[in-house]
Parts: C-alpha cells; structure tokens; sequence
C-alpha cells in the first residue's frame, strides 16, 4: 500500500541575524553586523559623568540605558558599531549575557516606544515574551547614562 501524501514545508531562510541585549528597561536589538563584541566582566570606570571602558588600548563611552547600573568593577558589555559617534564604537551596559538569533522579514513586528538615547526604526522582535526594539543608531552626542 502506498505511503499516505505528505507535504513538507521547510522553514523559511533566515535572512538577519540580530544580537539581543538587556540594559536595565531597555531591550534592543542589533544587527550582527553592528556588534563588535560582547565583554563579559568587563571594567567600567566613571570620569567627570561619563562612563568609559577600556577596549583595544582605547576609552570608549559606555550607555547605561534609562536607568543607572549598580555600581560594579565588573559588567557584560556589547560593544556597537556607530557612525554618530567619533571613533565608531561605544558600548552599551547589558543586565544578562546577549542573545543571538536568525530571523526573517516575517518575524519583525510594528512597534513605537522610546528608546533614547538609541535611534529605533520602529521594528521589534519578540524573543521569550519580550519584545526588542530594532536600534539602527544612537544619537548624536548621547554618551553620558541617561
């Protein structure tokens, strides 16, 4: 007897890969190719109200989110690629070590919130029931915690 028809789907191709990160209330997507690096136990020191870490000999300004982080020698730091700053990078405090995933264009979801000092194109994804804010950019100036 002939096996019963079956139809197999296979699953739409990934076409970006996003790194999510955890900064106090904010929670931002970027894409892989805006991500230098993820520091673990990273060092943060404060000088006259601006948060820096040392990174390939240089300082680079560190981004806190909406709120200030504990006061700790040691935190998780994704380091962005940005064109708005001088020098192209800066760091940004996570709360939990960041995630990878592949989606696709299906996969992204309309959503408005305020996410400064990051510049948002209004696309989220959802990941665990959170849903993370696109971030095409940071804007122009916008180093000292929020």
């Amino acid at each position: 007897m002939p096996q019963p028809f079956r139809a197999v789907i296979p699953p739409p191709i990934a076409t970006e890969k996003l790194v999510l990160l955890r900064s106090q209330v904010l929670a931002l997507a970027f894409n892989v190719d805006k991500v230098q690096e993820v520091l673990l136990k990273a060092s943060v020191t404060i000088e006259q109200d601006r948060s820096f870490t040392q990174y390939q000999g240089v300082a680079i300004p560190v981004v806190f989110g909406k709120k200030s982080c504990p006061a700790l020698p040691e935190i998780t730091l994704g380091i962005i690629k940005t064109s708005e700053i001088k020098g192209g990078l800066v760091a940004i405090a996570c709360t939990d070590i960041p995630n990878l995933v592949a989606i696709t264009a299906q996969d992204w979801q309309t959503l408005e919130i305020d996410s400064s000092p990051w510049q948002s194109d209004g696309r989220a994804y959802n990941f665990n029931g959170l849903n993370y804010n696109h971030i095409i950019g940071l804007v122009k100036g916008m180093v000292k915690r929020s």
